[in-house]
């Protein structure tokens, strides 16, 4: 039990410090807040507060504030609207197990059974290319209230919580929130954060050392450490065991391309993990 829970200490990154490395709330008194960006294609419906006198009015505020006193949002319009709101850029180098959390509201009827507009959170890390990690489109948390009347949605708040460890190592990431649409809907978000966590400097100096080469690799690699090893195993970034080797050289050929943590045991009881690229 106490090997289990080390080893799931080490690929999650529970034993380092507790890090919040983005957090906004959009309570400040400007918009964008400090170091965010925004941009439109429909001169009336950037991104703002809850609480600014869209068309919508004071609708708009009731039905879509989150928490606190306002939050970000985009009101409908009947023409066309491609609006981006993209936070300031951050680094993942030295952060372990990062997540990216968001509250949002989005209706069911327009947006998602009518699909007359999207909604979406995308990383990047040189502001240019962009991968979408979330649509409102498969996220089961909006739900039908069944009254067949597209007007009077729930409109409920949903918490998303998605993994950034592709991005691990990554010093200039950014986050941003796309939506577009036409004759659609309103849309909010909140308490954008980004989570993770660092180790501690008497971890780091306490830890047995290891490397790994060639990483990223195309299947095989060697482990080399500064102790004997006894043993390694693969995990995936949620965790989950794959497979198990008694040798330093390792073999993952069989895998998917992408971000595995190779939990490292020596013949002395200690443990290190280390992550490994599959391309």
């Amino acid at each position: 039990m106490k090997k289990t829970l080390l080893i799931a200490s080490l690929i999650l990154g529970i034993i380092g410090n507790a890090q919040t490395i983005l957090s906004e709330t959009f309570e400040g008194s400007t918009f964008p807040p400090t170091g965010w960006t925004r941009s439109n294609t429909n001169a009336t419906r950037a991104w703002d507060f809850t609480n600014v006198n869209f068309t919508s009015g004071s609708t708009l505020e009731t039905t879509f504030k989150i928490t606190g006193t306002k939050s970000a949002c985009v009101d409908w319009i009947s023409s066309t609207n491609t609006a981006i709101l993209a936070s300031p850029t951050f680094s993942l180098a030295t952060a372990s197990n990062p997540v990216l959390k968001f509250n949002v509201k989005v209706g069911w009827s327009y947006m998602i059974n009518q699909n007359a507009g999207n909604l979406t959170a995308q990383v990047s890390t040189n502001g240019t290319t962009w991968t979408n990690i979330w649509t409102e489109d498969t996220e089961p948390g909006f739900i039908d209230d069944g009254d067949s009347n597209a007007d009077t949605d729930l409109y409920n708040t949903v918490l998303v919580q998605k993994s950034l460890a592709t991005y691990i190592g990554q010093s200039n990431v950014q986050i941003r929130f796309r939506y577009t649409g036409a004759d659609a809907d309103a849309v909010s978000i909140d308490d954008v954060q980004v989570l993770g966590s660092v180790l501690a400097t008497d971890e780091v100096t306490a830890r047995p050392k290891a490397n790994i080469y060639p990483n990223p690799t195309k299947g095989e690699f060697t482990i080399q450490g500064d102790k004997k090893i006894k043993s390694s195993t693969i995990y995936d970034v949620l965790g989950k065991q794959i497979i198990k080797f008694n040798t330093e050289k390792v073999d993952i050929s069989n895998l998917p391309k992408g971000t595995y943590f190779v939990a490292i045991d020596f013949i002395d009881g200690t443990s290190v993990a280390k992550k490994v690229i599959k391309e």
